[in-house]
């Protein structure tokens, strides 16, 4: 016979522990399944030579309100970066900072490489992201993030000098299709919170999540093969229960239970060792070729690189030459290119699920008698699928309590 349990979740990524949690929490017996090795789904680490690399280029905003309910925020140990993206060619740079601390530098450093209306647009978006509820900022009509960007008053010049090679590397999208209203919320945790990394990489949130939920049976390395509304089967065993969560990645999720597929949006990443650098700890953007972004994780987490040791990560969407990125990393932190030696090159094909307009975060948790969530249904997002985790706990506890 079947073990039986009131839940079974079907995917270890964060909505699924994000909804293990809550569901145990609640009294609930809960069985989460998964065909991976660890749990996180794209949320992950692993050690190679001594340093602390991520599955793409992630990071952690402490100011995500869904994280913060979580409770698991102080676990993470998470070291914040600078509040800055630093704009270089190898010979000129600016930065952006956060405008809580530095509106002025702000305006005088932009003042240099802007016009002046331009400059002063861009610190009102994002001094307007910081202070506007995200219900306000989705309020009304979707478009794509460029002619949002236009709408506000800013040139072509400042969108393409500043905005899109930080969109770009933030949303993995080079024409900026992606949605308006998204963009705007990644203004405001820009603007919000300090994002970081935690000392031991980035799979220490999950972990955290899977620690909090002590009464979770969990079961890897079990591939599902068949479900129902009561009923999960793997490649191992059988399960039933009195409700069923797919809480995959959208692909796996149309493949099980036929909810669209929207496609994925591919990273690039670069992990590099470096000499130890100094005063390091801003987002990096090489404007000279508008395509690589770079972050020394070392500068605030030095237990991620053997001592003396720099870790420096590059990403971008597409491919590029070895060598080349290499070269460009040497330029923007004025290394010698022999001293930059690549220690991984990852192909994340899966880094982000496609979104483009309208933004939509109010899909039902549930599909026919199953029950959904991935950070597809909300934001391609930390946030994101934290928030669809907790949507569909609440949507089986009201179901397993009438």
């Amino acid at each position: 016979m079947p073990t039986q349990t009131d839940v079974v979740i079907v995917g270890a990524g964060l909505a699924g522990l994000r909804a293990a949690q809550l569901l145990t929490q609640r009294g609930f017996t809960v069985r989460l399944v998964d065909s991976s090795d660890h749990v996180g789904g794209r949320v992950h680490s692993s050690t190679t030579d001594g340093f602390i690399l991520d599955q793409g280029f992630q990071l952690i905003n402490p100011s995500y309100p869904e994280l913060v309910a979580s409770g698991v925020l102080e676990e993470l140990d998470l070291r914040s970066f600078a509040p800055a993206l630093r704009f270089s060619d190898g010979e000129t740079s600016f930065e952006v900072a956060d405008p809580r601390y530095a509106l002025m530098p702000n305006l005088r450093a932009l003042g240099g490489q802007l016009a002046p209306s331009d400059a002063f647009s861009l610190s009102r978006l994002l001094l307007a992201a910081r202070f506007t509820s995200a219900t306000r900022l989705t309020r009304g009509a979707d478009r794509t993030t460029l002619e949002g960007l236009l709408e506000v008053g800013l040139s072509p010049s400042v969108i393409n000098k500043v905005l899109q090679p930080f969109l770009r590397g933030t949303m993995l999208d080079e024409t900026l299709e992606t949605s308006w209203h998204y963009a705007q919320l990644l203004f405001k945790s820009f603007a919000s919170g300090r994002p970081g990394t935690p000392a031991t990489g980035v799979s220490a949130l999950p972990l955290a999540l899977l620690n909090s939920s002590p009464a979770l049976q969990l079961h890897l390395h079990e591939a599902v093969t068949a479900l129902t509304a009561t009923s999960v089967s793997t490649n191992t065993a059988s399960y039933s229960a009195r409700a069923v969560l797919v809480a995959t990645d959208q692909s796996t999720a149309a493949a099980l239970i036929g909810t669209p597929d929207t496609g994925w949006r591919t990273q690039t990443a670069y992990w590099f060792a470096t000499p130890q650098l100094e005063k390091s700890q801003q987002f990096r953007i090489d404007t000279k070729r508008g395509v690589w972004n770079m972050l020394d994780v070392s500068s605030v987490a030095p237990e991620r690189a053997p001592s003396g040791r720099g870790l420096v990560v590059a990403s971008g969407v597409g491919d590029r030459d070895d060598a080349l990125v290499r070269s460009d990393l040497a330029r923007l932190y004025d290394l010698d290119e022999g001293d930059v030696v690549l220690i991984e090159r990852q192909v994340v094909t899966r880094a982000l699920p496609k979104l483009t307009t309208p933004l939509n975060c109010t899909r039902p948790a549930s599909r026919g008698d199953l029950f959904v969530a991935g950070d597809w249904m909300q934001t391609p997002s930390i946030q994101g699928a934290l928030v669809s985790g907790r949507r569909a706990a609440d949507a089986i506890t009201e179901q397993l309590a009438a």
